[in-house]
């Protein structure tokens, strides 16, 4: 097995955290490099918000902080060569058009463990990029050591 490029979803959580010290890990084996991804949910406003404010400059500033936030996580980690991206959109989504545009060879991502009616209510990133990737995706979680 060749592994190539690793793919990181990163949401900020202690979960994601311990996803990217995995693939971290692994980069050095491999000897490759790391993207790390946040997709920013566009918010729904209600109709009299837009009155008050311009939905896109707020979407711009989120994406900026989030790209700030990756920045600073992907600095952390000395021992791998860390891109970041941000986008605006559906994460699980774009986790998956991501890992195909780029030819990922592993998603690496952590899981909040949701379980019951937490489960149904959010769904699961994790559950759905493990169902439609289009490469090989580890799951991590907060306990899993590493």
């Amino acid at each position: 097995m060749r592994i190539s490029k690793i793919l990181v979803p990163y949401d900020f959580s202690e979960h994601s955290e311990k996803a990217l010290s995995w693939a971290v890990g692994l980069a050095e084996k491999f000897d490759c490099p790391i993207l790390a991804l946040h997709v920013v949910q566009p918010p729904t406003y209600p109709p009299m918000m837009t009155g008050f404010m311009d939905p896109s400059q707020f979407e711009v500033s989120l994406q900026e902080d989030a790209g700030k936030k990756l920045k600073d996580a992907a600095a952390r980690e000395k021992k791998a060569r860390i891109d970041t991206r941000v986008l605006v959109g559906e994460p699980f989504w774009d986790i998956c058009r991501v890992a195909k545009d780029e030819k990922v060879d592993l998603i690496v991502m952590g899981s909040h463990g949701r379980t019951g009616l937490a489960h149904v209510l959010l769904g699961s990133v994790a559950e759905r990029v493990v169902r439609h990737s289009p490469c090989p995706v580890l799951v991590t979680t907060r306990k899993a050591s590493g």
